[in-house]
């Protein structure tokens, strides 16, 4: 239930009088709490929240109802703009011991993102309350970023122990179209679940631990592992660092669903690759069984020649750098069915001296960026890239085209996470 701030006292509690009175044990079941029931004391030059808050202390200790801030809450924001720190201790000392707030009523399109998931930390947190997100009739677009970081917030409450309410994202269904395509509405089940995890990839390109590292910096909020990935999508990852630091060995893999056979043989057209490597700028066959590689990081461009030798049991290709950038690696493709099979790459990179000072950064932050991000994004771009391309080929441009967004959409967030993470590393030198 809503009142946004336009009962009086006696309303509010002629209201909750009511409500008793129809003597129906359904209603304290199903009423979890009234969103800001008492209206703002206009009578107030300067209106606080601590006075509105010992109000609707007041109203609750009477009605035995909760309540939940919205207006309120984005009324203190307001006043203590700029300064999170500031806003939190005054939240904090507000509602410390309020015994009738249920939770922070959370609008991402309003506050923003990284405010919203701030204020949700504070509330399962420090206030252990809920946090519930809504829209203001916002497009597919501005639902789905609230549906995701809902979820992260929800996560939050798992390990808090503190309350879980229903999100309110479902003004979907008062809009004429969308400008997602497949539609918001297309991720939510008949039961009213949204499926974060695809939704996630088709906007980003990424899982949910992924959006989780490239927009919030919570430690608090830990892996989906269970929700990002089903099984046969799991990724594996192996790596260590040489002891000065330069040398860097990785061992990833990834299942395909998709037969040993194309995979090679789209992998091994080497050509392809920037497709699914974003950093690649071109990669070119050179006389004598050489190609050239172009990669560019943050404005600086690296090239460097390699051989190469495709396998045959299991198919794969094998290749060493002949000048330029130092890297030497290995791509199999194991066979599981005629369907589905494992791709199973091992590369060792000798950090140049350039890269260190562009990062500003130790081996062990570079060996990290090269095993989470550009190996384990390259892998599922190049998984996505090849559905995308087989979907098309068998007539299913629906499909294809999608998986092509969703590929797209990872490399985008790529480009933003090479510039706001490497950043956030060299800020602190």
């Amino acid at each position: 239930a809503d009142a946004n701030r336009s009962w009086s006292m006696a309303n509010a509690l002629e209201f909750a009088k009511v409500l008793n009175e129809l003597n129906d044990p359904t209603i304290s079941t199903n009423l979890e709490y009234i969103e800001e029931p008492l209206e703002k004391d206009s009578q107030t030059k300067n209106w606080d929240l601590a006075n509105q808050v010992r109000a609707l202390e007041s109203w609750s200790k009477e009605s035995g109802i909760k309540y939940a801030l919205d207006e309120s809450l984005a009324d203190a924001v307001l006043g203590h703009e700029g300064d999170f720190d500031e806003l939190r201790d005054y939240l904090y000392n507000t509602l410390k011991d309020a015994k009738g707030c249920a939770a922070f009523v959370l609008k991402p399109s309003l506050l923003g993102l990284e405010k919203s998931m701030q204020l949700s930390r504070l509330a399962h947190n420090d206030l252990n309350i809920g946090a519930v997100f809504t829209s203001t009739f916002d497009s597919g677009v501005g639902l789905a970023f609230t549906g995701i970081i809902a979820s992260l917030s929800d996560s939050q409450s798992n390990q808090k122990n503190s309350p879980l309410y229903p999100h309110g994202i479902s003004t979907f269904t008062m809009l004429n179209g969308d400008t997602l395509t497949p539609s918001f509405q297309s991720y939510v089940s008949n039961d009213g679940f949204l499926n974060v995890a695809p939704l996630g990839r088709a906007i980003f390109g990424l899982g949910i631990d992924e959006i989780r590292d490239y927009i919030f910096t919570s430690d608090d909020v830990k892996d989906f592992e269970d929700t990002i990935y089903d099984v046969e999508e799991e990724f594996q990852a192996i790596s260590s660092t040489s002891t000065t630091g330069r040398e860097i060995n990785v061992q990833v893999s990834l299942p395909l669903p998709f037969s040993d056979e194309i995979a090679s043989s789209r992998f091994t057209d080497l050509p392809q690759q920037p497709r699914w490597s974003p950093w690649l700028n071109s990669v070119a066959y050179l006389e004598k069984g050489e190609t050239e590689w172009t990669l560019n990081v943050r404005g600086v461009e690296f090239r460097w020649k390699a051989i190469s030798k495709l396998l045959q049991n299991p198919k794969g290709i094998t290749w060493e750098s002949t000048s330029g950038l130092k890297n030497r690696g290995l791509v199999e493709f194991i066979k599981v069915s005629n369907d589905s099979c494992l791709m199973r790459v091992k590369m060792t990179l000798i950090t140049p001296r350039m890269i260190a000072l562009v990062f500003k950064t130790t081996g062990e932050f570079v060996k990290e960026f090269v095993e989470n991000k550009l190996l384990k994004w390259s892998l599922e771009s190049f998984r996505d890239v090849v559905k995308a391309d087989l979907a098309l080929e068998r007539g299913d441009a629906e499909l294809g085209d999608a998986l092509f967004g969703a590929v797209e959409g990872r490399s985008n967030a790529i480009e933003a996470t090479l510039s706001y993470q490497f950043e956030d590393k060299t800020s602190s030198d």
